[in-house]
């Protein structure tokens, strides 16, 4: 049976909503920006710096800056003062904070790789929700109004999360093996959902034990 949902998206599929939906429904936490504030009070972290390196793998300078540090003055990164904290812990607290939740239940995961954190998990669905471009273009002119040059846009945050679970888990996201669904949003965020609902509900349904039938 399933109890956990976790939502990979295409930059502008509508994937998160599509999470915030089925969490609604069913009653259950959901967790996207909530990810971030756990986070960012797990490693006392600034929550804007948190939000900034979300879903981003630590980069090769990075590292290298991170090994020079020990034993050295404070360095400053970003304008940010250098805590300890790099990408590289930064991921080690959001897979963390799914994990926790996993275990826990009743949610709805969106994003952070969570569909590779929790790839052996029996109790969590796997749900990729992806889209046409135009579709997507159309719903990032809402989002990003001042942004000129969308299609880059989309292909640079495409690139970080797929980047991120290579770096991190050796997974592709591209790699359908890893969902239980993969939904095209062009059908409506509702219908999305409501086929993650009758997904979960039919795996209820096959925990229940079968009636014998009354012998005649």
């Amino acid at each position: 049976m399933f109890n956990v949902v976790t939502i990979a998206r295409e930059y502008g599929s509508g994937g998160a909503e599509v999470g915030r939906r089925v969490a609604e429904r069913l009653g259950w936490e959901f967790l996207d920006r909530e990810i971030i504030e756990r986070v960012a009070a797990m490693g006392k972290i600034d929550r804007n710096w948190a939000a900034q390196a979300d879903e981003q793998s630590c980069a090769w300078w990075e590292r290298v800056l991170n090994g020079f540090r020990h034993g050295g003055p404070e360095v400053y990164v970003g304008g940010i003062a250098d805590t300890g904290v790099d990408r590289d812990s930064l991921q080690q607290f959001t897979a963390r904070v799914i994990e926790e939740a996993g275990k826990t239940g009743n949610c709805v995961i969106v994003g952070r790789s969570s569909q590779c954190v929790l790839r052996k998990e029996p109790r969590a669905l796997h749900v990729l929700v992806y889209a046409p471009l135009q579709e997507k273009l159309e719903r990032m002119k809402h989002r990003h109004p001042q942004e000129r040059d969308l299609q880059a846009l989309l292909r640079r945050m495409d690139a970080e999360r797929t980047h991120y679970a290579q770096d991190y888990f050796g997974c592709d996201t591209r790699e359908r093996g890893l969902y239980h669904l993969c939904l095209n949003s062009t059908i409506g965020l509702d219908t999305c959902a409501g086929l993650i609902m009758n997904a979960i509900r039919f795996s209820e349904m096959k925990q229940e034990p079968e009636r014998e039938e009354t012998p005649i």
